[in-house]
């Protein structure tokens, strides 16, 4: 701060100097050139003043909330309470493209079970999220995130049976009153669902979270928080972190942030004392990791843009992640006859680990955004059995991905024009690799449990004895491309690449119009439902969708939205060269935010 004091008493002086010249009457005026000059002297104190003010701010703020932790500090109120209720309708129109099973048996997507052939479901759902902050002091809160009827589908609670058990009408049909039921079959999610909820210690140096706290970084290829208002989807981590203040480096200050994430304990033992507790080390799964970046606070880029000047944001994030041993029975549910002592042939050597970076870049000027993100996964898996009498040999993870996105504003807060490009690395494996656990079901080429055939949607992207390579990196599946066919119908970005051109048209304060087209296409056509039996004469064209979104805010809390899609399937997604058609999707959404 002995710059900042030195600066500003410069200035002052500098300001006093000019201002008793123009005092003395009696003295002839300034000449033009020592005006410029003490006039550079003053611009230049100011400037000075600046920067030390950002650089204050930017130590002050070093846990970004792009790092996982909190912009701004605590109010003077105890307790702050943010979040919204949301309800959303939605139609789907032959999001199965053919009605058609893969070779697996499955169709690409749900369909009515009446009349399979009508490919139009109709939903509507709900959610209720309260993010509270407990302000302890002003260096201690404790934030949480509690969710309500989480994504419930109206409907779908039992009556009440209570008011109408006497009636001689079928009760499901003639009961008026939804009933709060945790034994309800038709139950998705929680009634009540407390996701998250950590800590936050401001200390001399440094910021400390602790506790079940979301997980977001760049783009949100890798780690996605999920907090949009019409996200379902973002991920929650169990973590230990410190944000350090900003150090110099010659790439710039730089704010390092460690992390322990603590992803499965494994057997835990509860011997009724209260509290259970990890039975094994040895079976633990963690992950190492620091995150390492330069990053300009909302007000440093608001300032930066009002001058006219460039912010330009950057960093890496790497993780180690590894797990020694594995208990599948315990896993399952299915422990040995013996109890916690009956450990013989119960534990895998699982003797797994992976490497992950992850490389963002952000660049900001007043009408131009250009940002990436570049991930990478390398790794292996000793021994992927889920049997402990029956090893199998070594899978090696080889992943990476990457999306680059640009934005313009053609015109002052009325257009912008943007586009984006994003690829997930894949192989030949048979089927996509998002959802790798699915199995044949009766009425595919094979039988139930066989490996995953190509022509398949969906499979194992590795198989014994022969495939021993995973390579297919899929994109966080809360990170939003489009709205049908990697939204709905393959359910997440991987062995694929797309191109995005996209539109934002602000109509008047309040009402703006998202546009976008996508054009996507597999890696390898041997993983689309068009490949034969023996993985040939597939094609890697899968479709071009064009969505957009209508988007109304009130500015007082209340906000609307209507979102339409349409995919063209092309031939890659057409098993046996069955007829595509067109995919139709229609939202509408309300939503009153506090």
């Amino acid at each position: 701060m002995s710059r900042l004091l030195a600066a500003f008493a410069a200035s002052l002086t500098l300001v006093a100097a000019a201002r008793a010249q123009d005092a003395k009457k009696a003295e002839p005026e300034l000449d033009a050139k020592t005006k410029a000059a003490i006039q550079r002297e003053v611009e230049k104190a100011k400037e000075d003043i600046r920067n030390e003010v950002r650089a204050e701010l930017q130590g002050a703020q070093s846990a970004a909330g792009f790092l996982g932790a909190v912009a701004e500090g605590p109010k003077l109120e105890f307790l702050e309470l943010d979040g919204y209720l949301r309800m959303r309708g939605q139609l789907m129109v032959n999001l199965d493209l053919s009605g058609v099973r893969d070779a697996s048996g499955h169709t690409l997507f749900p369909v009515p079970l009446q009349n399979p052939g009508e490919d139009s479901l109709a939903t509507a759902n709900m959610r209720f999220r309260l993010e509270p902050t407990m302000n302890v002091s002003e260096h201690v809160r404790v934030r949480a995130q509690i969710d309500l009827l989480d994504n419930h589908v109206l409907g779908s609670s039992m009556p009440a049976l209570s008011q109408d058990s006497s009636s001689p009408y079928p009760v499901p049909f003639y009961g008026s009153t939804r009933l709060v039921a945790t034994d309800d079959p038709r139950l998705a999610t929680p009634y009540v669902s407390p996701k998250r909820i950590w800590a936050e210690v401001q200390t001399p140096v440094g910021l400390l979270s602790f506790g079940r706290m979301p997980s977001a970084w760049g783009l949100g290829l890798l780690a996605h928080a999920g907090g949009g208002l019409d996200d379902d989807l973002g991920d929650t981590v169990d973590r230990l972190q410190f944000a350090l203040p900003p150090v110099s480096t010659p790439l710039g200050r730089i704010t390092f942030v460690p992390m322990l994430d603590f992803d499965s304990e494994g057997v835990l033992h509860d011997t009724g004392t209260g509290q259970p507790f990890d039975a094994e080390s040895g079976d633990d799964a963690h992950t190492w990791a620091v995150k390492a970046a330069r990053i300009d606070t909302p007000d440093e880029i608001r300032r930066k843009l009002d001058r006219n000047e460039r912010s330009v944001n950057y960093g890496a994030y790497y993780a180690y992640r590894t797990q020694r041993w594995f208990y599948p029975g315990w896993d399952t549910g299915t422990p040995p006859t013996g109890g916690y002592e009956d450990t013989a042939n119960a534990a895998v050597h699982r003797s797994s680990y992976v490497h992950v970076a992850d490389l963002w870049f952000r660049w900001l000027a007043p009408r131009l955004r250009v940002e990436a993100e570049l991930v990478g996964a390398y790794g292996s898996v000793g021994n992927p059995s889920g049997v402990a009498t029956a090893p199998e040999a070594k899978l090696l993870v080889r992943q990476w991905g990457g999306a680059v996105v640009a934005d313009w504003q053609a015109s002052p807060n009325k257009v912008s024009l943007g586009g984006e490009i994003g690829i997930a690395s894949g192989d030949d494996a048979p089927g996509f690799g998002n959802d790798p656990s699915r199995v044949q079901v009766t009425g595919g080429t094979g039988s139930p449990g066989d490996p995953t055939p190509y022509g398949s949607v969906e499979g194992a992207q590795w198989r014994p004895g022969s495939d021993r390579t995973i390579r297919n990196f899929r994109f966080n599946p809360a990170y939003r491309v489009d709205e049908v066919l990697f939204r709905y119908v393959l359910g997440g970005v991987t062995d694929a690449v797309y191109v995005k051109p996209t539109l934002r048209w602000s109509i008047l304060p309040g009402l703006a119009l998202d546009a976008q087209v996508v054009y996507s296409r597999a890696l390898f056509a041997e993983s689309t439902p068009s490949a034969d039996a023996s993985g040939n004469g597939g094609s890697a064209n899968l479709g071009l969708e064009a969505d957009a979104t209508l988007n109304y805010t009130s500015g007082d809390g209340f906000r609307f939205w209507g979102t339409y899609g349409v995919l063209q399937p092309l031939s890659g997604l057409s098993y046996q060269d069955a007829k595509v058609s067109r995919a139709h999707f229609m939202q509408f959404g309300l939503a009153a935010r506090f």
